[in-house]
């Protein structure tokens, strides 16, 4: 697949948090790759950048298919146990934990090579005259 254009912030006006944006992309990611060539597509073209999100669920066959794969979750979700129901909010609470920690970690490399001015170094000590 071709690398996306898109980014976490792309999602932010529907996911309304960085952590949630990221899973939503990474879903499109996923989606990308799908079986199901509707999806592929709509999910390609939203990563490119060529068609947001809102746009494409606006679009009938889009909409279709995301509504088909949207009750099939669905489906699958009123069939779990409660015990599974519990154990799959806990990893979704869980995976929005570690994309917050990646983001955090992200925002602090960012901010650390702008002070340094360089990717990956650190300024030079001047504590000792040099």
């Amino acid at each position: 697949m071709e690398r996306p254009e898109v980014g976490d912030e792309d999602f932010l006006d529907i996911a309304k948090d960085p952590a949630r944006a990221r899973a939503l992309r990474k879903a499109m990611q996923r989606l990308a790759e799908s079986r199901d060539e509707t999806l592929r597509e709509m999910a390609r073209e939203v990563l490119a950048g060529r068609i947001g999100l809102r746009q494409a669920a606006r679009n009938g066959a889009y909409r279709e298919a995301l509504s088909e794969g949207a009750r099939a979750g669905m489906r699958g979700y009123e069939q779990m146990s409660a015990a599974e129901r519990k154990a799959a909010e806990a990893e979704g609470r869980r995976q929005l934990s570690d994309y917050q920690a990646e983001i955090d970690r992200e925002r602090a490399e960012r901010q650390g090579e702008r002070a340094t001015g360089r990717k990956g170094r650190t300024a030079p000590d001047r504590s000792r005259g040099r």
